[in-house]
């Protein structure tokens, strides 16, 4: 008894079918959601980034040139008397500097006034220094209070133009007496030779102290504290401000920074896994004639695709639940599917023992059941047939007799007609001895039951005792020719392929009652150098319609396999077309074509292409 293997149960596969359909497309749409999900994040993050530090770019330049134009106001009004220029142009002459202490007081007030408003004009600033170049002194305002103080050498002097100095603890320029007294916090500095105009003569530096705080407030909205990183630094890697206090005024030692430095553009992105970072880096340049400042914001992986990861996991828990419902679903749905088929082999078994009276107890109306009910009038029936088997016996007895009968009549038919033909002949009438004995060659073309194929000379001699009868029946009406090609007689063709042309025309295309006779041509002959035989069956006749013969093409495009269409059908579609076309392909291939038009001005043509088959080569 055969038996299945566990693996090949219809329950173990209709599991792992239903597990497969689910468990595939949740995942695949899991995996294809997440993907696109952290795509799209990733672009959104690209260009929200872009746009922030775009935004910080824009401010941080505004507020830094406004700090320029504050340093600017030295050369305001510069030939009057009393402005910061004209008292730094005519610091060395007495009538500006007399000896009087009390005129050195006047003057000094003067100056604080200048520098006071230069320190009030933004209110950020923390500490406005003036060193004058030709006194070697430096006068220093802050908390409203002006300092001034001899310096024991003259500062080198090497800027010819206003700089930025990176973020530094602020100090008192060398002034020792203020030492104690300042508040000192992180600052960066702005520093602006003053020249004699128009010459480069250095007259004087303007240093303004700005509080760091203000460019962190101008870019608390750019970055997230929480997760991500935000910097600002000169191009020589100084640090000017960063998340990281104990980073701000230090050379950056981040790799990442020489990659933002060397890429040579003024803004981009670019992705980073190293140094305990792994995520994106974006930057933005801060380029003007007095600074050279880059804003990077480094967002961490785990952050930019937090959205992403949470959607991940609420679809792995709906994920997981849809899964347990149909692990649960896939195991009641197999159970109870392949229960009734379960009992049903074992009455299979019994059966098999030789048990063909078994009762069948399955009752469900679903597919099962149908077997079921079939399986049990499939017994039903074997049984009938057991006890029948001896009287169908007998009747294959009765039936070959019958047969061997039936082999019989046709040959006493044929011999009948010979006998009348020889007494049609000793009469005299050789007409009636002609028709019979061109029936009684149809007779034994038909009779001839052991060849398929026969050479077209056999065709073309029943073709011609065919019609030979069908003249004597239509007589004048009738015309026929014949165009044989020598070459073609000894082609092996299939039997009985001519006739159903004729008869089409006898059908559809023969006119007894026209006034000109029914013209019939039949001809044969090699085309495409001899590899395939052309047989041509054309008549004067009404043929089919235009709308029929359509149909007909339609129909023959298909090509029916032999015995494929009724015989009312063929009749319908021109007796027997499908057949012929039918017939060739089986015996030959598909390259067989047969081609049906009408003839101008009036008529029908036939035409079959049979490729020769090997029997036929030489």
């Amino acid at each position: 008894m055969n038996t299945v293997k566990p693996f090949n149960t219809i329950r173990k596969k209709l599991m792992l079918l239903l597990l497969a359909a689910t468990i595939l497309p949740i995942a695949t749409s899991m995996i294809i959601s997440y993907n696109a999900t952290t795509k799209s994040i990733k672009e959104d993050a690209i260009a929200k980034n872009y746009r922030l530090l775009s935004l910080g770019k824009t401010n941080i330049m505004n507020y830094m040139n406004n700090i320029n134009q504050k340093s600017l106001a030295v050369y305001n009004a510069m030939n009057v008397p009393r402005s910061l220029y004209y008292i730094l142009e005519h610091s060395m002459e007495d009538e500006v500097f007399p000896n009087d202490i009390t005129d050195v007081i006047r003057n000094r007030n003067l100056l604080k006034d200048h520098l006071y408003n230069i320190y009030q004009s933004v209110s950020e600033f923390h500490k406005v220094r003036l060193y004058v170049v030709n006194q070697n002194a430096t006068y220093l305002l802050w908390n409203d209070d002006i300092k001034v103080g001899q310096n024991e050498a003259a500062i080198p002097q090497t800027a010819k133009k206003a700089y930025i100095e990176p973020t530094h603890q602020s100090h008192n320029y060398g002034l020792v007496d203020l030492k104690s007294a300042a508040t000192e916090e992180m600052v960066f500095t702005l520093h602006r030779p003053i020249f004699l105009a128009p010459s480069e003569d250095l007259l004087a530096e303007l240093s303004i102290d700005v509080r760091l705080q203000v460019l962190a407030d101008l870019n608390r909205q750019l970055y997230d504290g929480g997760e991500e990183s935000f910097y600002i630094a000169d191009a020589k890697g100084n640090i000017v401000l960063s998340t990281n206090a104990n980073e701000i005024g230090a050379k950056s030692q981040q790799s990442w920074f020489a990659t933002v430095a060397d890429s040579g553009l003024d803004s981009g992105h670019f992705e980073w896994k190293a140094e305990a970072f792994d995520g994106m880096i974006f930057y933005d340049r801060i380029k003007t004639p007095y600074m050279d400042w880059y804003l990077i914001k480094q967002t961490p992986y785990k952050h930019l695709y937090s959205a992403a990861d949470r959607v991940a996991r609420i679809n792995t828990a709906v994920g997981i639940a849809f899964l347990a419902i149909v692990v649960l679903a896939t195991l009641f749905i197999s159970i109870r599917f392949t229960k009734p088929l379960l009992r049903l082999i074992g009455y299979v078994n019994k059966i098999e023992t030789g048990n063909l009276n078994v009762s069948i107890d399955i009752h469900s109306n679903d597919e099962i059941g149908l077997l079921a009910r079939r399986f049990r009038s499939m017994m039903q029936t074997i049984n009938n047939l057991i006890l029948t088997e001896y009287r169908l016996e007998i009747a294959n007895k009765t039936n070959e007799l019958k047969a061997l009968q039936a082999q019989v009549n046709p040959h006493f038919l044929y011999n009948a007609l010979q006998s009348i033909g020889t007494v049609s002949l000793q009469h005299g009438d050789t007409k009636a001895y002609s028709l019979i004995t061109s029936l009684g060659k149809m007779m034994r073309y038909n009779m001839n039951t052991m060849d398929a194929v026969v050479e077209l000379r056999r065709e073309l001699d029943y073709v011609q005792a065919y019609l030979d009868l069908q003249k004597q029946r239509f007589d004048t009406a009738l015309h026929i020719q014949l165009h044989i090609d020598e070459q073609t007689k000894g082609i092996l063709v299939p039997k009985m392929i001519l006739q159903p042309l004729l008869e089409n025309f006898f059908k559809h295309g023969f006119v007894q009652s026209s006034e000109e006779p029914s013209e019939l041509i039949i001809c044969s002959f090699l085309d495409e150098g001899g590899q395939r035989l052309t047989i041509e069956v054309q008549d004067n006749g009404s043929g089919l319609s235009e709308e029929r013969l359509q149909e007909v093409l339609a129909q023959m495009q298909m090509a029916p396999p032999l015995g494929g269409a009724k015989e009312s059908e063929q009749d319908e579609g021109g007796i027997g077309l499908h057949n012929v076309l039918s017939r060739l392909r089986l015996h030959f291939d598909a390259t067989a074509a047969m081609e049906l038009r009408h003839v101008q001005p009036h008529g029908f043509s036939v035409t079959i292409h049979i490729p020769l088959a090997k029997e036929n080569e030489g």
